[in-house]
C-alpha cells in the first residue's frame, strides 16, 4: 500500500490521489503507446519515451508513495499525475501536428534573427 494516508497535498485546488499507483501507471502506458506511433528518429519520442519509462519502473517497483515522489523528485505524487496528463495530452498533439516531417515551404532567412527592430525585409 501507500504507506500513511496523506489527508492533504498542501496545494490549493490539488485533492489528494486516491489510488496513484494505477493512475500513473495507466497514464504512463497510454503515453508509451501514443509516441510509439511515431517515427523512431523522432526526437520527442526518444526522450519522452525514455522519461516516461523510467518513471513507470519506479512507480511499478515502489509500493511506497512517498519514495515513488523522491525517487521522481518532480513533486507530490498528485503532481505527477496532473504532468503525467499533459504529457498525454502532448503526445497526442505531437501525434497530429507531426513535427518530424519537412517544413511545407522553406523558412524565412531572417527567422531567427534579432532583435526584430532590426530586420530588414528583402523586396
Amino acid at each position: 500500500m501507500s504507506g500513511a494516508i496523506k489527508k492533504a497535498t498542501g496545494l490549493t485546488g490539488l485533492n489528494v490521489a486516491k489510488n496513484p499507483h494505477h493512475t500513473l501507471t495507466a497514464l504512463y502506458n497510454k503515453i508509451l503507446r501514443a509516441v510509439a506511433k511515431m517515427p523512431q528518429d523522432a526526437a520527442y519520442r526518444r526522450y519522452t519515451e525514455q522519461i516516461v519509462s523510467e518513471r513507470a519502473k519506479i512507480v511499478a517497483s515502489t509500493p511506497v508513495i512517498r519514495e515513488v515522489e523522491e525517487k521522481i523528485n518532480c513533486g507530490q505524487v498528485e503532481e505527477l499525475v496532473i504532468q503525467a496528463e499533459n504529457e498525454l495530452i502532448l503526445a497526442r498533439k505531437m501525434l497530429g501536428w507531426k513535427p518530424w516531417e519537412p517544413l511545407v515551404k522553406q523558412a524565412p532567412a531572417t527567422q531567427w534573427s534579432w532583435p526584430p527592430a532590426k530586420i530588414h525585409e528583402l523586396k
